[in-house]
């Protein structure tokens, strides 16, 4: 049994608690078991009113076995997505009020259910999340929720929540109108209880935003937005744009009946297969154990250096409910990074993302000092000083007086040798890379770096640390560069010579927003700076002197004050709000050659470069690597990453990798 029915008094109370699991998730044996406690409420006179709830401790119902939808044949499929709209049908249309009582996750097909119900109320717990995160998949809501929601709340909010695949808080979720009400968790069921008294709700009607004329806009607009964001790439979102929009001018069942076309439709589509995988991916690395040791306690910490990515990180720890010991040798830049800090804060309070409390107890939970102190009661040291080997060497010999021999030693570094920093400390096995990308706060991949001398334990630990801090942690080998940068090296590098050549900026980065990455190859070096591009390119460049080499344009735009965004001039000359190709740098260039086919060579070397380091071990599996370069890069996601893309163009021979 995955369903408990309840009753008190004259109220029914359906507990959602799927056995032998940690979640409530949708398949058909739980919608075929919903069903029938559905008929049995309706046939009992004596249940007068409903609150549907969970027994899960973080999850109120997950959505749909992903699994099982998409390894479904289409027959099998149409049955599945017409079975749940047959259910939710059937509970909307209860004699009965009903209310969805949420606590955790309520997801996709969770939430669609709470859709159908009159009233939903949340607790204000941390881990209750609520949306409709279908889109991200490659598909669209179609139990209901790409019908409900926008005859809920209007069109015009619910189609950014939809195409969004927003998963909000539950306060923020009341101001957008997806709940009626939030309350703490202990006082869950008795909120919902007061809900019962109303009757049976209305559904709103949205005369002004409803009408032929406001649909045909925001249909017209949401489509443009669209295909200048995504180049049309994916198709869930427009897919998910006519079906909400045809849905608020049709009747309920012709909406419906063209969600479940719109789903089966996708589903047997390349990007909505290649996304899927990826999320398998993502939740794989959530639950990577690397090998059979225990992982230690990592709730000390403390971060050296308080730069860009130093600030960075020690923000986001203290987000996660770590104790920071953020430590520099100098005043000035201690109180800069303090400074880049705060800023972080007032931004997550502004977006809601935290309330003032959270933001005031984060701060608090950062001490920082210039001054020598014992770290012998930290459990983890992430080093994040400038790419400067000598230095780390000098930093990571103090850390190993001043730390216990038990503390974990990591380094941030982006492409140095880590195995150098063993030989000055006099426990090697628990020196690990812990190389997180910037910005710190948006970038969700983190690599873990092992050297020779790492201990399983130290591995183990740091990977369950990565994952403690809400961050996807992906096993790779101490190598020049480890994996996303010694891959994307080859790409920037190629981008930097096809520059010097002649290309206009804009047609490189042009080429490859149209391939689907977030962002052109020069942009990106001017977002991380010509300087430290310069930096890496040298260190990979001295490793791989086959392959890979420096432009000379690099240092010559450096020599000149061109550092990229960062000094207002780069590739591009950046104003206020807006940007433009530098005519300083274009001028330095000896050629005005236009390239043939940039996207086909750019893409080519990240996927040589990627089967290269799948043939020497860099990383374990191909999954991995393609993984690391969606999420460490924004390799086009729905293409997979650079050896599914590899594969599925043909552009490497098979016996290459």
């Amino acid at each position: 049994m995955n369903i408990e029915l309840h009753q008190e008094q004259s109220t029914g109370i359906l507990i959602f608690n799927r056995q032998d699991s940690s979640a409530n998730i949708f398949d058909k044996a739980v919608l075929t078991e919903l069903d029938e406690r559905l008929d049995e409420i309706a046939r009992d006179k004596s249940i007068q009113n409903l609150i549907i709830t969970s027994s899960k401790p973080t999850i109120f119902i997950a959505g749909a076995d992903i699994k099982s939808l998409f390894s479904a044949p289409p027959s099998e499929m149409n049955d599945l997505i017409s079975l749940g709209q047959s259910v939710f049908n059937k509970l909307a249309l209860l004699r009965i009020t009903t209310v969805a009582a949420i606590h955790g996750a309520c997801v996709g097909g969770g939430y669609e259910l709470a859709l159908a119900c009159d009233y939903r109320v949340a607790s204000d717990a941390s881990c209750t999340r609520i949306g409709l995160p279908e889109t991200q998949l490659g598909i669209l809501p179609a139990w209901g929720g790409s019908t409900r929601l926008p005859a809920l709340i209007g069109l015009s909010k619910a189609l950014p929540l939809i195409l969004g695949g927003k998963i909000l808080k539950a306060k923020a979720a009341l101001r957008k109108g997806m709940i009626d009400g939030v309350c703490p968790h202990e006082n869950l069921l008795d909120y919902a209880h007061s809900f019962t008294v109303y009757p049976k709700r209305e559904e709103p009607i949205h005369m002004l935003e409803h009408n032929p004329f406001s649909v045909a806009y925001i249909r017209k607009k949401a489509t443009h937005d669209l295909l200048d964001k995504t180049r049309g790439h994916y198709p869930a979102l427009l897919a998910a744009t006519k079906v909400a929009c045809d849905g608020v001018r049709e009747s309920l069942l012709d909406s419906l009946n063209n969600e479940r076309e719109a789903i089966i439709k996708l589903t047997s589509g390349p990007e909505a297969k290649q996304l899927i995988n990826l999320f398998f991916l993502t939740e794989r690395s959530k639950k990577l154990k690397p090998n059979k040791a225990e992982a230690r306690a990592t709730n000390k910490t403390a971060v050296i250096g308080s730069g860009v990515m130093g600030s960075g990180i020690a923000y986001w720890l203290s987000t996660r409910k770590k104790d920071v010991l953020l430590k520099d040798v100098n005043e000035e830049a201690l109180a800069k990074g303090m400074g880049t800090i705060q800023n972080l804060y007032g931004g997550s309070v502004k977006r809601h993302i935290l309330s003032k409390t959270e933001a005031t107890a984060g701060l608090d939970r950062i001490t920082a000092t210039t001054k020598p102190v014992s770290l012998k009661d930290r459990e983890i040291i992430i080093e994040a000083a400038t790419e400067n080997l000598e230095l780390k060497k000098k930093i990571f010999a103090t850390l190993d007086e001043q730390s216990s021999a038990s503390t974990i030693l990591a380094t941030n570094t982006s492409a140095l040798p880590i195995h150098e920093l063993s030989k000055v400390i006099s426990h090697p096995e628990r020196l690990v890379g812990i190389h997180f990308f910037n910005p710190v706060p948006r970038m969700k991949l983190v690599e873990v770096v092992q050297t020779d001398s790492t201990s399983d334990e130290t591995l183990a630990t740091a990977v369950k640390f990565v994952q403690s801090i809400g961050k996807l942690p992906v096993v790779v080998k101490d190598s020049p560069g480890f994996l996303v940068n010694r891959i994307l090296l080859p790409y920037l590098v190629r981008a930097g010579e096809m520059f010097t050549d002649g290309a206009e900026p804009t047609l490189i980065d042009q080429a490859m927003l149209d391939f689907g990455m977030p962002m052109g190859p020069l942009r990106l070096l001017d977002e991380v700076g010509l300087d430290v591009s310069l930096h890496v390119a040298k260190t990979l460049a001295a490793a791989f002197p086959d392959r890979m080499a420096v432009p000379y344009i690099l240092q010559e735009m450096i020599d000149k004050g061109m550092l990229g965004k960062k000094s207002g001039k780069g590739f591009y000359v950046y104003g206020k709000g807006h940007s433009e190709p530098n005519r300083d740098a274009i001028a330095l260039r000896p050629n005005n050659r236009t390239p043939r086919d940039v996207q086909y060579q750019l893409t080519l070397l990240m996927s040589k470069e990627a089967a290269m380091c799948l043939d020497e071990g860099i990383a374990s599996c191909a999954e991995d690597i393609d993984f690391a370069m969606v999420m460490g890069t924004g390799y086009a996601p729905f293409r997979g990453g650079p050896l599914r893309h590899a594969d599925t163009c043909n552009l490497l021979d098979r016996s290459f990798y």
